[in-house]
């Protein structure tokens, strides 16, 4: 009887654990259901969705921040497939975010990944026109970026060694050994003519040294040049003063010659005034005296009129015919 007893005390007790472990996960995932979720849509156009379902995580920077709610396949291939993500009403999806495929090497399980692009972005919220949620655009997975990348390395490398190849042709080979000769010969060249190489360089340093010391006597001789040229200078900056002041005297001398010119002109021109006026008047009396001497004539030359007076028929000064 003891025996029964203390089975059936462990059967219930685990019972009751179970049950309770039961209540607990109830529990908790109804607390997590209950989380306010919210949701957005990405079309997925350029992205394999292989390993990718219903219930797939959603996570941003690594954490898990919602499922993959929904799918759709469109029948028009420009747009891809309709993916609808449930997320974190708390996780922060901005403007300009993007949402990448990617998978977990190991297992091959696909999940959404969502990238913030702006950290100063609002809040995505806008509605386009017949959307019911809003919708984050597609970007680009770092894989296939990696794959971007190797390819594009893979074909550079299929040009280079192509390039390499035409390198390495018979022709070249032949025309690579042929200036691998005459370099070879160009180096013999060069050896033997070492010695006239040395002796040409002890010339040229000779000729440097010669050059400076030219060049130290010229830098004296243009320095004494340069005293002599100062005092040139001065000479004949004083030589300048000196015209300069000759010249203005001479400029005086020449205004007051001018003001006496004018002066003397003046005077000339009155002084040809009156001996005009004067020649004038001597004119005048020179007519008077040749009209009278020339009456003077004319009586003298009929003495009989001064002796015996005018005929009887002539005129007196004044008289007229009657």
């Amino acid at each position: 009887m003891e025996s029964e007893a203390r089975y059936a005390w462990i059967g219930g007790t685990l019972i009751a654990l179970f049950v309770i472990l039961a209540g607990g996960l109830y529990w908790l995932s109804g607390a997590k259901n209950s989380q306010p979720n919210t949701r957005y849509t990405v079309y997925f156009q350029k992205q394999s969705l292989e390993g990718l379902s219903i219930g797939s995580e959603v996570r941003m920077r690594g954490i898990n921040v919602g499922r993959v709610a929904d799918y759709s396949i469109l029948a028009d291939p420009t747009r891809g497939v309709r993916v609808l993500l449930e997320v974190d009403a708390r996780i922060p999806v901005l403007e300009g975010a993007l949402a990448e495929v990617n998978r977990k090497l190991v297992t091959g399980i696909a999940g959404v990944d969502l990238i913030n692009t702006k950290a100063d972005g609002i809040p995505l919220t806008r509605l386009p026109p017949g959307e019911p949620y809003p919708v984050i655009a597609e970007g680009v997975p770092e894989m296939a970026r990696m794959a971007g990348v190797l390819e594009d390395l893979g074909s550079n490398g299929g040009e280079a060694l192509q390039r390499i190849n035409l390198l390495l042709s018979d022709d070249n080979q032949r025309t690579i050994a042929g200036t691998l000769a005459n370099t070879r010969a160009l180096t013999g060249h060069l050896a033997a003519a070492a010695p006239a190489l040395r002796d040409t360089l002890e010339q040229s340093r000779r000729a440097a040294e010669s050059l400076e010391r030219v060049g130290v006597m010229a830098e004296s001789t243009l320095a004494a040049s340069g005293r002599q040229i100062d005092s040139l200078a001065a000479q004949s900056r004083d030589t300048l003063a000196t015209a300069r002041a000759t010249l203005n005297t001479a400029n005086t001398a020449l205004e007051r010659a001018q003001s006496e010119i004018g002066a003397l002109s003046l005077s000339l021109r009155l002084s040809a005034d009156l001996a005009s006026q004067d020649l004038q008047a001597t004119s005048k009396v020179l007519r008077d005296s040749g009209r009278a001497m020339q009456q003077s004539a004319q009586a003298l030359s009929k003495p009989e009129r001064i002796l015996f007076g005018p005929p009887p028929g002539a005129f007196g000064p004044g008289e007229n015919h009657r």
